[in-house]
């Protein structure tokens, strides 16, 4: 700006001072620039008085604010006035950032300038420089923002787009390369053309509705990309609000294709797992954690002809015959609470109104953690069998009986015989002899009789039960005393006194058939050992033999009714009920039955009781 023969200065001035724009009038006095005159406008843009920075330096009153490592204000604004100094040219910076002190305190704030310094020539001489500002910090910060959000919108895994009403803007990066859009193609509704045609006008409906709305929503859908792949995406659209009004929306998008296939086929193991249930005979059922039950097969509802949903969590115990519920109850609860598998014989009300004998068995699942999540259960038709073994079991207690009293009056007789003997014909060693071996066999019968009762009763669920609290060291000590081990000796270790609440007699008979069994299948063991032991809540009671052991396909079946795990050697008789009969004992008790066996290293038989 040349003023070639303007000499009132003051009057140029004053112009200045009531230019409508941000000007500021400095010297050119390196590096001062000392401030001679300011616009009102500059004042108000600047949080400034002109009182208070006329005669100043320009870098005194506009310093680069403290501690800001980033600041380049007054460096790049002394470049510029240089030029200008230097040249007599205008210079126009490029946009500065340069943050302005508001009056009385510490703070600065952001502020981004457009900025032209313009030299004012008198007489060729260099005497001002005319410093011109706009204030551009919203669109500045507006681009800074715009451009940090497609910095991190093209580094994010997750496809994201952005709309004006249903009109696409923006798509980063993952949209492009999962759909095989390019950036112009998926601008406006060219989006729409990556979707699965199924799913186009289902996805337009829910975005419109969202516009009206005003509102978000969530959807799965599918796409397909320029290789003719189907993909599943998920999407989430969130309205985005600047001062009170929506201004766009953002989608995010995630490919789940992997875990839609992985649904998928659960969805399909599922639905033939439940086409395999419903084939089956037997009625299957899935019970949570707590024992609620959640499915039952067709089956189930064929036979109780109950409706779908009606025997759902506890409705099952209304098809149970009376008599049997709290019985069932008990084991169940028992099953829940120890995660030991269910088993048990109860009635179910068939849909005739008679009622049925099943078999109820039932194991629990456990997630990666050994935690039980659910229970798998099922039930199976045993009525034809129970009512042939109540048959037989009414044979067996009517022969039983019948056994007894002849049997009685034989042992009479043959005591009267041999106390006539010893007295009369004490030297006649070959019919003592004889009447001893009479004795064992009147014995042994009396023994089968004994398990065929005790065993009947447990089948009719007539097993009495008599508990009393007795030291069952004292016990163990007693029974073993009087038991013919042979040629082996019984060691008792572990406790030396343990308290339990039991029928002593029943025990006595589960320790005497133990004791009995080791001896008789292991009489090369040198030593029995009986050890008794404190197990949480539970007294143990082990006895281990050092004979042959046994086979492990045979271990599951020991405690079966009739079953005999050496049938091929009948050197020892016996119907293969004292395993059962010992089994249903202890578990009458609310204890745990089991063996430990290796074929050469002996065998461990062991049962707990509650304390």
């Amino acid at each position: 700006m040349n003023f070639t023969g303007v000499k009132n200065h003051n009057a140029m001035l004053a112009i200045i001072r009531n230019l409508p724009g941000n000007y500021l009038i400095v010297l050119p006095n390196a590096p001062t620039f000392t401030i001679v005159e300011i616009s009102e406008a500059y004042n108000e843009a600047t949080y400034t008085r002109r009182e208070d920075i006329l005669g100043k330096g320009i870098f005194e009153v506009f310093p680069n604010v403290p501690g800001d490592e980033l600041a380049d204000g007054e460096q790049n604004l002394t470049a510029s006035f240089n030029n200008v100094i230097a040249t007599h040219q205008n210079h126009e910076m490029l946009v500065q950032r340069y943050p302005v002190r508001i009056p009385g305190s510490d703070v600065f704030v952001e502020r981004f300038w457009l900025t032209i310094n313009k030299p004012v020539i008198i007489d060729g001489q260099l005497h001002y420089i005319i410093h011109s500002i706009t204030d551009v910090t919203e669109s500045k910060l507006l681009k800074s923002r715009e451009q940090y959000f497609k910095a991190l919108a093209d580094e994010s895994p997750f496809m994201i787009l952005r709309f004006a009403g249903a009109s696409c803007l923006y798509a980063n990066t993952a949209w492009m390369q999962t759909t095989g859009l390019s950036f112009e193609e998926s601008i406006g509704l060219g989006y729409l053309k990556a979707l699965h045609p199924d799913d186009v006008e289902h996805e337009k409906d829910l975005f419109n509705q969202a516009v009206k709305t005003n509102g978000s929503f969530e959807s799965k859908f599918r796409i397909v990309n320029k290789l003719n792949e189907t993909r599943w995406l998920t999407v989430k659209v969130l309205p985005l609000h600047t001062d009170g009004s929506i201004t766009e929306f953002v989608a995010s998008l995630i490919d789940i294709t992997e875990q839609e296939i992985a649904n998928q086929r659960i969805r399909q193991s599922e639905m033939l797992l439940r086409q395999l249930a419903d084939s089956i005979i037997q009625m299957v059922w899935v019970t949570d954690a707590e024992g609620m039950h959640e499915y039952y097969n067709k089956r189930w509802y064929d036979f109780t002809g109950i409706a779908y949903g009606e025997s759902d969590g506890e409705g099952w115990n209304a098809v149970f015959h009376p008599e049997d519920q709290q019985r069932a109850w008990n084991v169940w609860r028992h099953s829940l609470a120890t995660g030991t598998p269910y088993e048990i014989e109860y009635r179910l009300r068939k849909f005739t109104g008679e009622y049925i004998w099943v078999l109820g068995r039932a194991a629990p699942y456990f997630d990666e953690h050994g935690k039980i999540i659910k229970w798998f259960g099922t039930c199976t038709d045993i009525h034809e069998q129970k009512l042939l073994q109540h048959q037989k079991d009414d044979f067996i207690n009517i022969a039983s009986h019948e056994l007894k009293t002849p049997l009685t009056s034989l042992s009479a007789n043959m005591q009267f015989i041999e106390r006539s003997l010893l007295r009369n014909r004490p030297d006649d060693h070959v019919l003592i002899s004889m009447i001893s071996s009479c004795f064992k066999n009147v014995k042994k019968l009396n023994k089968i009789i004994a398990d065929l009762v005790d065993a009947n009763s447990i089948g009719l669920g007539e097993l009495l039960i008599k508990k009393e609290r007795f030291d069952i060291i004292k016990l163990l000590q007693d029974v073993t005393s009087n038991i013919n081990i042979g040629t082996s000796t019984i060691e008792i270790v572990g406790k030396s006194s343990l308290m339990v609440n039991a029928d002593a007699g029943k025990i006595e008979q589960v320790v005497v058939n133990l004791v009995n069994n080791a001896c008789k299948y292991a009489g090369e063991s040198e030593v029995i050992m009986v050890k008794a032991t404190l197990d949480d809540e539970y007294a143990k009671v082990a006895i281990t033999d050092q004979g042959k052991g046994i086979q492990e396909d045979k271990i599951k079946y020991l405690f079966d009714r009739y079953y005999r795990a050496d049938t091929a050697n009948m050197k020892y008789s016996g119907m293969g009920l004292g395993l059962y009969v010992c089994a249903n004992i202890i578990r009458s008790h609310g204890g745990s039955i089991g063996v430990e066996s290796k074929v050469g290293n002996g065998s461990t038989f062991w049962f707990t009781l509650p304390i």
